[in-house]
Order: structure tokens, then C-alpha cells, then sequence
């Protein structure tokens, strides 16, 4: 959205209220001049009387457009955090002066076409849900705030600025892969599961309809013991590890991308799992709030504000 040159011009004054006239409200002053003009040529007293009663008329309404956004103040912020590529969730807290009405209150983002329109009445407090869009992981920072309003009569437009304190916390995108790369157990256990196609014999069974026959034990069968098939069996530890060395093919997004997309169906699959990353490793467990640590450290991988920063996500 391209700014109007008011905005480009006061956008940078947070809590600064502003006024001017919409395109109705210099038709009507141009229809003011005319009527005024045309009362003197005719020297018509009912027509001096329209002129200033709707002159009188205007002037109340910019009283009442202004003290409109008087006292309206955004003194809470929280955001949501997000996956890139989605939008961020902001929530503001809105309100007015005490005991006074605010009516039509517009609310946007200083560069967003999309707009709420709220009403304080008897109300303390009104809550507006907003949303950015997030290109790439690490912190959304929202731009500021505009509060707007053309009531009562629309003649003229009433607007500030507030700043958002609050910041949402974006992770990376998960991005499918295959399989889930080579793992590595705590303490050697592991379990036994099987596994075809691998070298680790581990039994004969007596061969069924559907079993591979390549997998048949010909030198059994050729001793007369009947036809079986070979079973095979690998350990896999019953400790998951995702490292992030183990794509070693992608770069340092995609990895990220990969290792999001693991714990989020490892933590669905109610799976411990443990997370290698260069600077910081995750023992295997599971649980929200496990989830929660490794997703924040995968969305600030990298950035000069992880340690400062960690403490104010939401």
C-alpha cells in the first residue's frame, strides 16, 4: 500500500493526534463558500441562516472527531508465535478515556489495507486481532499502529500513532524429508525390530503366501526340512536423535526446516526424541515444553539476540 503524504509526514510521531478534512468534508466547505457567497449576492437572511448552521454544524463535528481518539491508548500487546511463510498473530489491548464513548474506531497497521473498526462503549477495554505476514524465522517485529475515526459525521478524519512493544517469534518451515536420518541411542539400548532387506539374521520361519522368495532358505529346503524364509531383524534404539549434521546435502535452512518438521511429528507420535544443533543438544524426552525449547532455538539458530531475547517469548 502506497502511504498518503500525511502518513509519510507523521507516522514517526507516536501518540500525536491529527485532523483534516476527508473529500466529503471539503465538498461541503466548498458548499459552504457558495452558499455564502450566494446569501451576500442575494442578501437573503434564510440563506446566511443555513450557511451558518451548517457552518456551526462543521465545527462541532471537528470537536467531536477529535475527541473521538482523545485518550485512546494501546497499553497491552501480545503476539502469537508462527511457522514461516504464515502469518503472525498480534492481539492489542485497547482503552479509552474513562467514562467516555469511542465510537468507530479504526485500527490498522500503518502499511495495511486491512482494517478493524471497534466500538468503547461502556467498555474498559477492547481487544483487536491483527496479523503480519512472516518471510523467514527469527523475530516479527510489527510496525506501528494507526488509531483512525471520521465520526461523527464523516466530514473530517482523526488519526495517531502507537508503537507495539510486543514481538512474535516465528520457526522455520517444516519441510518433509523421507525418512528419518540415522540415529544413535543413549548408552547402547536399543530394541530389536524387523527389518527386511537387512544383513542381521535373525530367525527361519516356514515360508507363507506372500513372503519374498528371495528371501527362501534353499540349503534348509535342500535338506529336507521343509521350505522357510529368512527373517532379518536391526536394532533400532529406542532414543531418537535428530542431528543436524545429518543432511549434510542442504544448506543451513533447509536442515532446519528438516529438523521443525521432525519434532513436530515425533511430538505428535508422543516419541522421545533429542536434538543435536552445533551450538546446543536436547537429551530425548518429549512433552510440550521440550518441543517448545528446541523450536525456539531453531528459530533463533544463528542470530547475535537468542540468549538476550529467549526470556520474552510468549
Amino acid at each position: 500500500m502506497k502511504l498518503s503524504l500525511f502518513d509519510r509526514l507523521t507516522r514517526q510521531r507516536s501518540g500525536k493526534i491529527y485532523i483534516f478534512p476527508t473529500k466529503a468534508g471539503w465538498g461541503f466547505m466548498l458548499l459552504l463558500f457558495l452558499l455564502l457567497i450566494l446569501s451576500i449576492n442575494f442578501e437573503n437572511n434564510l440563506a446566511f441562516a443555513v450557511t451558518f448552521l451548517l457552518a456551526s454544524m462543521m465545527v462541532v463535528a471537528i470537536l467531536h472527531t477529535y475527541s473521538n481518539l482523545v485518550g485512546m491508548r494501546i497499553h497491552k500487546a501480545t503476539a502469537q508465535p508462527c511457522f514461516a511463510g504464515e502469518d503472525a498473530g498480534f492481539s492489542l489491548y485497547l482503552s479509552g478515556k474513562p467514562k467516555v464513548d469511542h465510537q468507530q474506531i479504526q485500527v490498522a497497521w500503518v502499511s495495511s489495507d486491512k482494517v478493524t473498526t471497534i466500538d468503547l462503549i461502556e467498555n474498559k477495554e477492547a481487544i483487536v486481532e491483527l496479523s503480519l505476514p512472516s518471510l523467514q524465522r527469527g523475530w516479527c517485529k510489527p510496525q506501528k499502529v494507526k488509531l483512525q475515526t471520521v465520526y461523527p459525521l464523516g466530514l473530517f478524519r482523526s488519526w495517531s500513532y502507537h508503537s507495539v512493544e510486543a514481538k512474535a517469534l516465528v520457526y522455520p518451515a517444516p519441510v518433509a524429508s523421507q525418512t528419518l536420518p540415522a540415529t544413535s541411542g543413549s548408552g547402547g539400548q536399543g530394541a530389536v525390530t524387523e527389518q527386511t532387506g537387512s544383513d542381521d539374521f535373525s530367525e527361519l520361519k516356514r515360508f507363507q503366501a506372500g513372503m519374498s522368495p528371495q528371501h527362501i532358505a534353499w540349503k534348509v529346503y535342500a535338506r529336507g526340512q521343509g521350505l522357510h524364509a529368512k527373517r532379518f531383524a536391526s536394532r533400532q534404539d529406542l532414543d531418537i536423535w535428530i542431528d543436524f549434521e545429518a543432511w549434510p546435502e542442504a544448506d543451513q535452512e533447509l536442515r532446519l526446516s528438516r529438523i521443525c518438521y521432525w519434532v513436530l511429528r515425533l511430538d505428535r507420535e508422543d516419541r522421545p526424541y533429542g536434538v543435536r544443533l552445533p551450538n546446543k543438544h536436547w537429551t530425548p524426552a518429549r512433552g510440550s515444553y521440550h518441543r517448545q525449547q528446541i523450536l525456539q532455538a531453531l528459530a533463533l539458530f544463528g542470530m547475535d539476540d537468542v540468549g538476550r531475547e529467549s526470556a520474552d517469548v510468549i
